[in-house]
């Protein structure tokens, strides 16, 4: 007998909220389906008409997790016509995904923070590469290439502690720096 068509929507919605929560505080190996499908109140069964695997419903989990962010980043950072709009966007937005992050950051597994951030990163991609293209750049690498540059010096620097305590316009000046440093070469 034939598999019905899974929609979205219902407890599939369910299950997706309960095994973030459940995977931001326990991790994903110390979440189980029991503990997802006790917490929407179904059964084994109702978890598998939906998904085939619990590694299905973390990529689905991820996979939404993402989108919401990168539409997020993308409708905002889409604007910025130059690197100066760019910094000015970028570096407010970012400080406050990481306010987020960090009252999360006491509930979520570590397992599970290294994931956000890599994909974090993975996502802004193709966006920071959008933007490259827009911009007036001497450096002949691809905007793909230049963009994971740019995110991964960007991460790190903005992650250093020296980074927070400088001021605003020098937290601007730096990040304007390691663009040029990068683009301009």
């Amino acid at each position: 007998m034939a598999r019905k068509p899974v929609l979205t929507g219902g407890k599939r919605d369910e299950i997706l909220d309960a095994a973030m929560k459940l995977f931001f505080k326990n991790g994903y190996e110390a979440t189980s389906v029991r503990m997802i499908v006790n917490e929407v109140g179904g059964e084994i069964g109702m978890f598998y008409h939906y998904f085939k695997s619990k590694d299905m419903l973390f990529d689905k989990v991820v996979e939404r997790f993402f989108r919401e962010y990168r539409e997020k980043f993308e409708a905002l950072l889409s604007a910025c016509e130059t690197r100066e709009d760019f910094v000015k966007t970028f570096l407010p937005l970012y400080e406050k995904s990481m306010e987020d992050f960090d009252k999360l950051r006491g509930n979520i597994h570590w397992t599970v923070q290294i994931a956000l951030h890599e994909g974090t990163l993975r996502e802004l991609r193709p966006v920071v590469a959008d933007l490259i293209q827009k911009w007036d750049v001497k450096n002949s690498e691809s905007s793909d290439l230049l963009a994971g540059q740019l995110l991964y010096g960007i991460s790190a620097t903005i992650h250093s502690g020296d980074f927070e305590k400088l001021s605003d316009a020098d937290k601007k000046e730096c990040i304007l720096d390691y663009i040029g440093r990068i683009l301009d070469r």
